[in-house]
């Protein structure tokens, strides 16, 4: 009964966390696309007030990455594979890195709109990519992590 209880905690958190990943995912996946747009559309840049909400946004997801983390980990089991285990470490690697890489593009927007316009088109284009692109990357890696962990639960249940 007891083995039966923990699984049941097991199955409610995994689901828990599916959908507050996915509620992330939604948010970033977004982000990306408004990303993308402003790189399409360099050198010139949206007005200071969706500067603004941007910023807002890329803060608000790498705050997100912390999250997201946290989820994965508190749904892991100590005995998980180690390939898990370890795409679980390199996971929270590439978030702390795309982290930095938000940093970086809020300067650079600040930057570009406190002077008018972008100093270089070209590097910038290319920060932006970077950080959508892994913000892909993550949502892929995060989605099948969770699946792995949600399908050892269900063997275990």
């Amino acid at each position: 009964m007891l083995n039966q209880q923990g699984s049941t905690t097991e199955v409610a958190g995994a689901m828990t966390a599916r959908i507050e990943l996915q509620d992330d995912h939604e948010a970033r996946a977004a982000l990306c696309a408004e990303l993308e747009q402003l790189a399409d559309g360099l050198p010139s840049l949206p007005a200071p007030a969706r500067i603004r909400r941007i910023c807002n946004q890329i803060e608000a997801v790498t705050t997100h990455f912390r999250r997201a983390d946290t989820l994965l980990e508190t749904i892991a089991a100590p005995d998980i594979q180690p390939f898990a285990s370890n795409m679980l470490e390199r996971l929270v690697g590439m978030h702390l890195m795309d982290a930095l890489h938000g940093e970086d593009l809020i300067a650079v927007l600040w930057d570009s709109t406190a002077r008018g316009a972008v100093a270089r088109p070209g590097e910038f284009g290319y920060m932006l990519r970077c950080f959508f692109d892994g913000c892909r990357r993550v949502m892929a890696l995060e989605s099948l992590l969770l699946t792995l962990f949600e399908q050892r639960i269900r063997q275990t249940a």
